[in-house]
């Protein structure tokens, strides 16, 4: 009792039960004392943990990956590996949305070589962040894509598509918003304690166009929008991710078996209409080949149905906040782009052939592209530091960098 006690106090930091979530697992690595897991649970302070490597284990359906943190105000490291959601930190190191911590001790995935440690920054022993950027030397590297996530387009909108013609090609549809969303490059001045904007570090993030829909039924009007974001590289810009709601007044809405026989015909995957699940994942492999499902489980980045309205915040930036490491692993064990559909039916007791479909989202995402430009990113800002570096070694007084 007092064991399910312990379990249950963890607010869902809880030890993963060996054998149940990773098939074949227990095989690479032994599994401590689950004692061990529910300590670490009840200790861990996520405002204060980062990431300091990461290790996978089991193979898809069932693959995990498993994050080792150190406590960056303490400097202790966390024993076991744990399960969650990496997230880019404002200094640039890696925090974690943590999910559980399991029975798999980072030790034996260092000793075993397993360990993964290139693209995170633990702390310095002065306590501030190595670097903004993984250490470009370091960084795990992959070979070009036998096939270019360009073959993905939604609406016209092609995975690697340049900045300029993603802007004609919005222009044109004459949709009543536009809007483009600006950052800037920096990296972590351990000098002035302080973030240093590159000169010349300014990049379009994101572009949003959209019609703003009639006040109403959100889910029964007629508009259109999108959501394009781009990698991290001032001048050189490629569309990583696209999102792209469509909504229809009950009028003009459209069946749903038109829909799911269009999305078979482009994207393939499925043999007919009816195969698909109300939710589909396709993801385009190396070779070309189109997988289905959502094995490696990055649906929830940009799967959903989208908003018509998109004044909000626009997403941070993918290249910038995931560690390249992360991004490695979904080229890997993902595909070069990642395509998912979601619609809402109006009418979804009726038959198959009846049913109408008032909004749907079809998003596209290439974590090949995002690799590409987090790359790119990393060699900027290591070449800024190294001038920075350089100038300083000299005499030469540094003067700040303008925030273009």
């Amino acid at each position: 009792m007092a064991l399910m006690f312990l379990l249950g106090a963890s607010s869902g930091v809880l030890a993963d039960t060996p054998g149940v979530t990773d098939a074949g697992a227990s095989q690479s690595l032994p599994q401590e004392n689950i004692l061990s897991s529910i300590t670490e649970s009840l200790r861990l302070d996520p405002d204060h943990e980062v990431v300091r490597g990461h290790f996978d284990l089991g193979s898809p359906p069932n693959a995990h990956r498993y994050y080792c943190l150190i406590d960056a105000k303490s400097g202790r490291r966390e024993p076991n590996g744990v399960l969650g959601n990496p997230v880019r930190l404002p200094d640039g190191r890696t925090g974690l949305k943590i999910d559980s911590v399991s029975l798999y001790r980072c030790d034996d995935a260092e000793t075993r070589g397993m360990l993964i440690t290139a693209g995170y920054m633990p702390n310095t022993p002065g306590g501030a962040p190595a670097a903004l950027s993984p250490h470009v030397p370091n960084a795990p590297t992959a070979s070009a894509p036998a096939v270019s996530p360009g073959k993905i387009d939604v609406a016209g909108v092609t995975l690697g598509m340049p900045l300029d013609q993603v802007r004609a090609l919005l222009k044109s549809k004459n949709l009543r918003e536009y809007n483009e969303s600006m950052e800037t490059l920096s990296y972590w001045d351990a000098a002035k304690i302080a973030m240093r904007p590159l000169a010349h570090g300014r990049f379009v993030s994101s572009i949003a166009a959209w019609s703003v829909p009639v006040a109403g039924d959100p889910m029964n009007v007629d508009g259109e929008a999108f959501e394009v974001m781009f990698t991290p590289v001032p001048g050189g810009q490629r569309v990583m991710a696209i999102v792209h709601t469509v909504g229809y007044s009950l009028a003009n809405a459209v069946r749903e078996i038109a829909l799911e026989n269009g999305l078979v015909e482009k994207y393939g995957g499925y043999t007919q209409a009816g195969d698909l699940p109300d939710a589909p994942t396709w993801r385009l492999q190396r070779g070309g080949n189109v997988q289905v499902g959502d094995s490696c489980g990055r649906r929830a980045m940009f799967g959903g149905l989208g908003g018509l309205n998109l004044a909000d915040r626009p997403r941070e930036n993918i290249a910038l906040k995931t560690p390249l490491a992360e991004l490695q692993f979904e080229v890997e064990h993902c595909g070069v782009a990642i395509v998912t559909e979601d619609h809402y039916t109006a009418n979804g007791g009726a038959l198959g052939a009846d049913r109408l479909v008032t909004r749907f989202t079809v998003t596209a995402y290439s974590p090949s592209v995002a690799l590409a430009g987090a790359r790119s990113a990393a060699q900027l800002i290591q070449a800024a530091k190294g001038a920075l570096n350089g100038a300083g070694a000299s005499g030469t007084k540094i003067e700040p960098a303008p925030y273009l």
